[in-house]
């Protein structure tokens, strides 16, 4: 599994304008070829990151001009650069829910 973590920042007045976005793309992110998954997190005031998991780095590097369009189009929702950081899983824990 190869993951994708993006770091963002936004105004907290339009955190709604960004989830209101966010849904716009839905269709285009569930099309992506080798996603399992892309969640957006709030993680404070102003502040949040998308995390998305794809079956292999293939798909994660198949999927990079999407994801550059989706990024473009978001960054009239952010106060800064999205700041992304990729990789390999190395070591997983998982419980049953």
């Amino acid at each position: 599994m190869y993951y994708r973590m993006t770091r963002l920042h936004f105004a907290e007045d339009r955190f709604e304008d960004l989830l209101d976005w966010a849904k716009t793309v839905k269709e285009r992110v569930l099309a992506i070829d080798g996603l399992l998954f892309a969640d957006l997190v709030k993680t404070g005031v102003g502040e949040g990151m998308v995390l998305a998991a794809y079956e292999s780095e293939a798909s994660f590097q198949k999927a990079s001009d999407t994801v550059s369009e989706i990024t473009e189009e978001m960054s009239s929702y952010v106060t800064d650069t999205p700041h992304g950081h990729a990789g390999t899983v190395v070591l997983s824990f998982k419980t049953p829910f």
